[in-house]
């Protein structure tokens, strides 16, 4: 194959980069806006960071295939940044599929980085909302989540029986006048199969139907392959569509997706609205609809509600870790976006990839003041001061608005830039910590060699994950006795540090010792909980909880999983 692509990292193969750069490292710039969108001041969330960019992307060789990305080019990136000796690095990527962290090559890339006191933040991937589809899971690596901020941009369909039904919106529409209005099913091709064209596959559709008319597609959770390309809008922009509405089906319900983007004037509704539509479309012969101009509005409650793409634990290589570790703005996230792309200078994005460059400015922040923390201390610093509650005080809401969230949705919580800033106390770990979690997993010493230059490292003969020294605490097999060891280091004045636990509902938890009083600076003190419960009365799957230490002035919360092992 050849390719005809340019080596800067300036020329963005799809914006993804340029985005999420801005994201993190962003200076102020005013009068920001998307399509007269969201209008402000736009900043990263480092505004004053040196940045680097590393380019592994490439324009695609093969026909309809946007980019592609080398795995030798993201290695070669990862071992140029540990020369250039950058403080923290964004990778808002993830692995292809699940592979044990000792075959994972972003896995052994992102060791080393934190060996050379590097600290990689990582997107949590947009396979959401099912369970098991977090990636980026190694403990090594900060794994973000995605969700929403206190801000809405929607409009109005109105409807020829002047129905009105309230939508969110992707794109600005360009007027507010009225369009026919077809349906996919009704749009199809004279041989195309009737539900491909429902949910307006690319290869299904007339474009003499569509031309000059606000198309109507259905949408769901799992997005059939060949409906992708017309869901992002793209292709329904080349059969001459007016305008897109993306109507939920029963399964989404009142779920709404937020990870696709749009290239003409698109919007989506839930499934009762989506109903609503259909039920007009089928009683006229010639329906129509137009999009009201879309409004920005601010402090909108609750907030933040996850995203539905927003992958989820548990993890599926490392159950007795809780990923993902944090969540973050990832939803219509507006940054820097490649002028000649789609004629804009900035887009509204959504994804775990946006979510993962707020917190890499936070850590930056965090390095820039605390310059002799270790990675595993920034991360235990932005986790542990994370809210579980939104802006009305309540545990933070799934995608549907209505459900809690749980911590495989959000890990630690939302994250809280100025908190992380003086956490108090940290959980920290070092390489040999790491290694000995590698230890507990199918290995040889050539194995191990890809990860610590000491080929001669030796296993310890036993070593408990409920021992590794990690900000959250899973435990995944629970026979109804355990005991879990952590470490606190104080990085702030001397104090008193009294525990507050809220227990998973059947368990007891007693901790020990029941204060912990540190009288200097870097003290270390170890303290356990003990677990214990009646197996047979508890639920077959996780149950949720929370220890947290506090001194009156510092809250250092660590969120607890628990799920029975039934027999």
């Amino acid at each position: 194959m050849t390719f005809n692509d340019t080596l800067s990292p300036r020329d963005d193969v799809n914006g993804h980069g340029t985005h999420t750069l801005s994201t993190a490292g962003g200076n102020f710039v005013p009068g920001v806006s998307y399509h007269g969108l969201a209008n402000g001041t736009a900043k990263g969330t480092a505004p004053k960071s040196r940045v680097a960019a590393y380019k592994i992307t490439w324009k695609s060789p093969v026909p309809h295939e946007e980019a592609i990305t080398s795995e030798m080019d993201m290695l070669a990136a990862f071992e140029a940044a540990m020369d250039d000796g950058v403080d923290i690095i964004n990778f808002s990527m993830g692995p292809t599929e699940f592979v044990e962290y000792t075959k994972d090559a972003v896995a052994i890339s992102t060791f080393h980085a934190m060996k050379n006191d590097i600290l990689v933040v990582a997107s949590a991937s947009n396979t959401g909302p099912s369970p098991q589809t977090v990636e980026n899971t190694a403990p090594w690596v900060l794994t973000v989540a995605a969700s929403t901020v206190d801000r809405e941009i929607s409009s109005y369909i109105i409807l020829g029986n002047h129905l009105k039904i309230k939508v969110h919106v992707y794109v600005c529409p360009i007027d507010d006048k009225f369009y026919p209005l077809i349906n996919g099913a009704e749009a199809h091709l004279p041989n195309a199969n009737i539900t491909d064209a429902l949910w307006c596959g690319s290869s299904a559709l007339d474009p003499a139907k569509v031309k000059g008319k606000i198309l109507v597609c259905r949408y769901t959770l799992s997005i059939p392959e060949s409906a992708k390309d017309t869901i992002d809008s793209a292709h329904a922009r080349k059969l001459g569509a007016a305008g897109l509405i993306l109507a939920g089906d029963e399964k989404l319900g009142s779920r709404i997706l937020h990870n696709e983007l749009h290239l003409l004037p698109t919007v989506i509704i839930n499934y009762k609205d989506s109903e609503t539509l259909f039920g007009y479309i089928n009683s006229t012969r010639n329906p129509i609809a137009s999009f009201t101009t879309a409004n920005t509005s601010l402090g909108t409650k609750p907030a933040p509600i996850m995203g539905c793409f927003s992958s989820r634990g548990p993890s599926k290589l490392s159950p007795g870790i809780l990923k993902p570790d944090i969540t973050a703005p990832g939803v219509d996230i507006l940054a820097a976006f490649p002028p000649n792309k789609y004629k804009t200078p900035y887009f509204m994005i959504s994804g775990t990839s946006m979510a993962a460059p707020h917190v890499a400015g936070i850590a930056a922040l965090i390095k820039k003041i605390h310059p002799d923390w270790t990675t595993a201390a920034i991360k235990s610093a932005i986790m542990t001061t994370a809210s579980p509650l939104d802006n009305t005080g309540m545990p933070i809401r799934d995608c549907d608005n209505a459900s809690a969230a749980t911590p495989f949705a959000y890990g630690t919580g939302h994250v809280r830039p100025n908190l992380a800033m003086d956490p108090g106390l940290i959980y920290n770990l070092n390489q040999y910590d790491y290694l000995n979690f590698l230890c507990t997993f199918p290995h040889n010493n050539t194995i191990l060699e890809k990860f610590s230059k000491q080929h001669s490292y030796k296993c310890p003969s036993s070593f408990n994950i409920l021992d590794f020294n990690y900000p959250s605490i899973s435990i995944p097999n629970f026979t109804g006795k355990a005991i879990v060891t952590r470490e606190l280091t104080n990085v702030g004045q001397p104090g008193t540090y009294i525990p507050r636990i809220e227990a998973p509902t059947g368990v007891s938890i007693v901790v020990e010792p029941k204060t912990l009083v540190f009288s200097k600076k870097d003290e270390q003190i170890k303290f356990k909980l003990i677990f214990t419960a009646d197996i047979n009365h508890l639920p077959s799957d996780y149950i949720f909880g929370s220890l947290v230490w506090s001194d009156a002035k510092h809250v250092v919360r660590t969120p607890i999983v628990v799920k029975a092992q039934k027999a």
